[in-house]
């Protein structure tokens, strides 16, 4: 059985910076599991691919309160993994389903120049 993905409580899905993107909608994030958010890739501010979700913190009331993004690496070597709050992800489904994006308002340099967060 897979976790559903839920939002800590009083937050929304959609970070600050509110993208949109043609063709995908605001997931909505209580329809979704765990592992159509883990290993999907995070894009920046400028639609760039940044890291990948490398795995969901899930609090104890079974609300995602954190996600580990790996940046940089080459198939999982090297790669520097950084702690964030849910809360600062937006997160776009394809119209269709078929498709997850991950957004973040920030660079690959600035997630690399955070402290490093070991699993």
């Amino acid at each position: 059985m897979t976790q559903p993905a839920d939002t800590p409580h009083g937050t929304g899905v959609g970070g600050a910076f509110g993208f949109v993107r043609n063709g995908y909608d605001r997931a909505e994030i209580h329809n979704m599991t765990v592992s159509e958010v883990e290993g999907a890739t995070v894009y920046g501010r400028e639609d760039e691919a940044i890291g990948t979700i490398s795995s969901l913190k899930i609090g104890t009331d079974d609300k995602i309160t954190d996600a580990v993004v790996d940046v940089g690496g080459f198939l999982g070597m090297g790669a520097h993994s950084v702690l964030l709050p849910f809360s600062q992800l937006t997160i776009l489904r394809r119209s269709d389903g078929s498709d997850t994006r991950v957004h973040l308002d920030t660079t690959k340099e600035k997630l690399k120049a955070m402290p490093h967060h070991a699993a």
